[in-house]
């Protein structure tokens, strides 16, 4: 198995059991109450808010070889490309359209404030930036991943099931449309980063597991209890 294909393994079985969980299914299907969905949206907002500062962190450890295709990933979050969409400002605009108040709004932006700081501040899981590096790599890029494939789905319940109005689910639609050529880029980054930084097989191995042993979206949007999964066999790396 190549490299490129294991990662791909790794991606299809976060989002097949992502979207199989009880959770995603009583979103798409209206069994979550107001306030549980309310919850969900707090959940993906502080999970996305500070994306343009975790791009700029990738940026600045990126292989040469996968340097501008972060870069214009960073530049695209921060509305700084042609579209000139601020993507952040879509995280508001749901928030907004759901009725969260300035206050509930600002407990959100805290939260997301709060992810980065301990992420500069907690003791490192792994030895060296090198490790810390390459899970944050593959947390972000097994999220495009997701969101090329499921976000329209998460819109479309929140319109059905909680009445937000189309331009308030501005966020879902644009990720189910720019993330499909970032999730390709994303696994070619990781390539990229593995070969660049000489990670060996074992080392890898190991990356992965913790990185996905839970399943990382039930972790962000719905706090627990996440999925154990299975780590796919895979023979080189290539």
């Amino acid at each position: 198995m190549t490299l490129h294909s294991l990662i791909e393994t790794y991606y299809d079985s976060q989002t097949g059991d992502f979207a199989k969980s009880s959770e995603f299914q009583r979103l798409e299907s209206g069994r979550l109450n107001v306030i549980e969905i309310d919850e969900f949206i707090h959940n993906l907002c502080r999970s996305h808010l500070k994306s343009p500062q975790i791009l700029a962190f990738l940026y600045a450890i990126a292989p040469p070889a996968a340097a501008d295709a972060v870069q214009h990933n960073l530049l695209e979050e921060m509305g700084l490309d042609e579209a000139g969409i601020r993507h952040p400002d879509l995280l508001y605009q749901l928030m907004q359209a759901a009725g969260f108040s300035p206050q509930q709004q600002d407990a959100v932006t805290a939260a997301a404030q709060a992810q980065v700081r301990s992420l500069c501040t907690d003791p490192l899981m792994f030895g060296t930036i090198k490790e810390l590096g390459l899970s944050v790599l593959l947390e972000v890029t097994c999220f495009e991943w997701m969101l090329a494939r499921l976000s329209s789905r998460m819109g479309q319940a929140l319109q059905t099931h909680r009445g937000i109005p189309t331009d308030g689910l501005a966020w879902f639609s644009h990720h189910s449309e720019v993330d499909i050529r970032h999730a390709e880029e994303g696994i070619e980054a990781v390539v990229h980063y593995v070969n660049d930084y000489d990670i060996e097989a074992d080392e890898l191995a190991t990356i992965l597991d913790i990185t996905f042993r839970e399943n990382v979206f039930i972790r962000r949007y719905f706090g627990g209890p996440a999925l154990v999964l299975t780590a796919p066999e895979w023979e080189a790396v290539s």
